[in-house]
């Protein structure tokens, strides 16, 4: 069985000492800390989004799951959930409904830059212009 996203995260945060600096997919840097409990992460980048649970991974890979491998990233910033550019069906929007707990029709934070970036550098997915999608290391897994 293959496994979860957030242990894996958790753990290649601990093999660096607990904080990293990645790059995002335009080069931007992106500072990633583990939380003393080991549960959540911060990241300057993410702001409002301050002591953010790791499950926020596990449940990006339950979106990737339900499609394939693949997901589009969404745009969250300049749409509203539902909406053509931040559906359901994308990263950003999924994010939203499940894991924030949006409704059709409200505004979302948007997270998938950093999200994707954390989740590209510990080797789940590929992170691409305008989608994500799972590597095939972690797929097979």
């Amino acid at each position: 069985m293959r496994k979860k996203a957030s242990d894996i995260i958790r753990q290649k945060l601990i093999d660096n000492g607990g904080s990293v600096q990645i790059s995002s997919l335009r080069g931007n840097p992106i500072y990633v800390k583990l939380s003393e409990d080991g549960e959540h992460f911060d990241s300057p980048q993410l702001p409002p989004r301050k002591n953010e649970s790791l499950a926020i991974f596990d449940c990006v890979t339950e979106l990737l799951d339900q499609n394939n491998g693949k997901a589009r990233k969404g745009n969250g910033r300049n749409y509203k959930l539902g909406k053509t550019g931040c559906e359901t069906d994308t990263v950003v929007g999924y994010i939203g409904m499940v894991y924030d707990g949006h409704k059709i029709g409200e505004s979302v934070l948007d997270p998938v830059f950093a999200i994707a970036a954390i989740m590209d550098w510990v080797g789940i997915v590929h992170n691409n212009r305008g989608y994500i999608e799972y590597t095939p290391a972690y797929r097979d897994a």
